[in-house]
């Protein structure tokens, strides 16, 4: 049996996911009662307020609190973690070493997955403790893979990871605002900019996704002296790139800082 302690919108993606996908068996820890009924009602899983049950109950279990809901979580189930029990978190900046010092066991997960997992499209990346190489890892990946893409990566990448794909979301979406917004200015309605918008952005992915390279693909769509040419020689003199850079270095170095804190 599979187990979530914490309900929210990163293990309600998880559960869609895995029961799209056929997968059964699971049993879910969450305080508030009208989301635990939610739970329960949309997707057949059994249900409860207590962390400890679903630990006993449940081979594998993923942690899908907060950060800063994490210790007293920890503390409180790390009488009843054996060293049989696989342990997933999916709590930012927790680092596996501070998993492994607060329960009896090494099968331990770390896992960064980020927000386009909501409608099966996300991106995540599994971190191992030491040499834990048992089945519950394939599991594990599945459940993942039931909600996207997934790496495995050794955990020191983990922060670029958080930055790139974590935060990344975030910063394409504000892009797409910028689009949205622009698009106002020059004249057309802010629905039919949205549209145009967030339609470009999804079939640039699509192209993207074929193995169309970022460089071909912008070369394909830039004629000499024409329009998308004018407008990347903008992007060029304001230096989008050392923009960008700078943005994912910050989002990094905040990883590292909620990571000591773990």
């Amino acid at each position: 049996m599979i187990g979530f302690i914490g309900g929210g919108n990163m293990a309600e993606a998880l559960i869609k996911g895995m029961t799209s996908q056929g997968m059964k068996d699971i049993y879910v820890s969450e305080p508030n009662d009208e989301r635990r009924q939610d739970l329960g009602k949309k997707y057949g899983v059994k249900t409860t307020q207590d962390n400890k049950e679903v630990i006993s109950e449940c081979d594998i279990i993923i942690l899908a609190v907060k950060p800063q809901n994490i210790e007293t979580v920890l503390d409180e189930i790390s009488e009843v973690v054996t060293d049989k029990k696989t342990i997933v978190s999916i709590a930012a900046g927790i680092t596996l070493a501070y998993l492994e010092s607060k329960l009896k066991t090494k099968q331990l997960i770390r896992v960064m997955p980020n927000t386009p997992a909501l409608v099966q499209e996300g991106m995540s990346v599994m971190s191992l403790c030491g040499c834990f190489f048992g089945k519950e890892v394939n599991i594990v990946r599945s459940i993942l893979m039931s909600v996207g893409k997934v790496l495995t990566l050794p955990e020191e990448q983990i922060n670029a990871v958080t930055a790139l794909s974590g935060s990344g979301p975030a910063f394409i979406a504000l892009f797409v605002e910028s689009m949205i917004e622009s698009g106002e200015k020059m004249g057309l309605g802010r629905a039919d900019a949205s549209e145009l918008a967030v339609q470009t952005l999804l079939g640039t992915a699509k192209l993207l996704d074929t193995g169309m390279s970022p460089e071909n693909l912008r070369k394909m769509v830039t004629s000499p002296g024409g329009t998308t040419a004018a407008g990347l020689k903008v992007f060029e003199e304001k230096g989008l790139n050392n923009l960008v850079s700078d943005a994912l270095q910050a989002a990094l170095d905040r990883a590292k800082e909620l990571g000591r804190k773990g």
